[in-house]
């Protein structure tokens, strides 16, 4: 899907010419008299039903947002006709969209619902600045929803994963699923399922001592993460840090930033797995990674 978003949001880059001004004015007005208003009513679902719906009816509303704004792009002029069938299309997905929340999951998706909710709300306020668009005859208007976008985007992941911790999710073109993009991750010590499933959005877990255990079982840390979000950075167990700054967690991306100030670039790492008692990040600048337990866990029973 970042392909796509990228599509998205780089539509907004141009403008264009509208052809027939007054019939597109007609049209317009109808367009908002025949507009279908109606609340959904909510439609409980099984488990099978509801993970075959979400999986399958998010990517085909992707497809087509990536679609249309493609179609806008690649337009030298946008007539009555074209016109009319975005304005279509806008509403169709908006409809779908509004079909999704509608459902109701059983208890086990209650959070991955919400989520998926979350980023349907998003992408309804991205159909409306494409309306906005469109209305003011000026496509560079859809540039102004980028962030609504990219967070509906962030989002939608974060709920498919959500989804795929028990349903073996097809991806992309279907030729693999994610049990298979999992057990690739194994193999590298990545688990984002215990990013996903143990870190909450604000991080707090995080906090603490984390370093290596040596041989002679003494603990020998690497950094520090405080609850008011500084931290200390310590190198080759020295007793006093060498790098002292702030940190923070971005629940989206699962990523940890540090920052130090202008002497010192920002280090953003990928959260790649984390349990209670240890952690592994990457440095995704230098592709550096770090595996660390937390102090007072014992080494031999720590998690892989």
């Amino acid at each position: 899907m970042r392909e796509i978003l990228g599509a998205v949001i780089g539509i907004g880059l141009l403008s264009f010419t509208m052809a027939g001004c007054q019939a597109v004015t007609d049209f317009k007005e109808g367009y908002e008299q025949g507009k279908a208003e109606a609340e959904l009513k909510v439609t409980p679902v099984g488990k099978e039903e509801y993970e075959v719906a979400m999986s399958e009816k998010t990517q085909e509303f992707y497809e087509r947002l990536g679609r249309t704004l493609k179609d806008l792009k690649e337009a030298d002029e946008i007539d009555q006709k074209m016109l009319e069938e975005v304005y279509e299309e806008i509403d169709s997905m908006e409809l779908m969209t509004r079909e999704l929340v509608a459902l109701e999951p059983p208890e086990m998706y209650a959070e991955s619902d919400r989520v998926y909710e979350e980023a349907m709300g998003e992408f309804q306020v991205y159909l409306g600045i494409m309306r906005d668009a469109l209305d003011k005859k000026d496509l560079m208007i859809i540039n102004s929803g980028a962030e609504n976008v990219e967070k509906a985007e962030l989002l939608l992941n974060r709920a498919n994963a959500l989804l795929s911790v028990t349903y073996d999710r097809p991806v992309g073109d279907g030729t693999i699923t994610t049990a298979d993009m999992k057990a690739l991750d194994k193999n590298a010590g990545i688990d984002r399922d215990s990013v996903l499933l143990n870190v909450s959005e604000d991080g707090a877990e995080l906090v603490g001592k984390w370093g290596t255990y040596q041989e002679d079982g003494t603990f020998q840390i690497g950094i520090e993460l405080f609850e008011d979000g500084s931290y200390e950075g310590y190198s080759n167990g020295e007793a006093t840090p060498f790098i002292e700054g702030v940190w923070s967690y971005d629940y989206l991306r699962h990523t940890i930033s540090f920052e130090h100030g202008a002497e010192m670039r920002k280090m953003t790492m990928d959260l790649q797995a984390f349990y209670d008692d240890s952690l592994q990040m990457m440095d995704v600048d230098t592709l550096n990674t770090f595996s660390y337990v937390k102090e007072g866990v014992d080494p031999d029973t720590a998690s892989d």
